[in-house]
């Protein structure tokens, strides 16, 4: 039997789980598909994140069975602007993408009585992967008299003096 494809990580299935309690379904088809993530392989709440795994607030290309490819940022219900480069899970795209690693692929029915399907192609940023502490730098050091032989002289667009003074405005 083949894995049905798809990790959750621990905030993930946290959202999935409230929607899935707090809102009824916008269809058969789309409650289908909220089940069937719900019922993906779970990944520990301090286990490490693999790389190329769609999550929320994760930047993935796609492409689906209409030819389209596109680049969003997977979002939750309320933090999108129709028309942006954001995508909701409350979206059949959307949720068929969250918890997907690059190169799976997911197939779903569609209300309108036909079988969609999208191929997750690339994940370019995970927001588990900014968290990481980021690499340490040299530390700055301070020269005693480092700027010593710097000399600063103040620019003055009218030439040596005060200038012409309040008015000239």
């Amino acid at each position: 039997m083949k894995r049905e494809p798809g990790m959750l990580v621990a905030r993930d299935a946290y959202v999935l789980e409230k929607m899935a309690r707090g809102r009824p379904p916008l269809t058969r088809e789309w409650q289908a598909l909220l089940d069937r993530k719900l019922a993906s392989a779970r990944l520990p709440e301090c286990g490490i994140v693999p790389p190329g795994l769609a999550m929320i607030d994760a930047r993935v290309t796609f492409h689906c069975a209409s030819g389209l490819t596109d680049t969003r940022t997977l979002c939750l219900p309320g933090t999108y602007v129709p028309g942006g480069a954001f995508l909701p899970i409350t979206t059949f795209y959307g949720l068929a993408l969250l918890g997907l690693r690059e190169g799976e692929s997911i197939a779903f029915a569609r209300p309108e009585g036909r079988r969609d399907w999208l191929v997750l192609d690339r994940v370019h940023f995970q927001p588990s992967a900014d968290d990481a502490a980021p690499e340490q730098r040299p530390a700055f050091r301070l020269v005693a008299g480092g700027l010593e032989d710097r000399s600063f002289v103040p620019a003055n667009e009218n030439g040596p003096g005060e200038g012409p003074g309040p008015s000239a405005a």
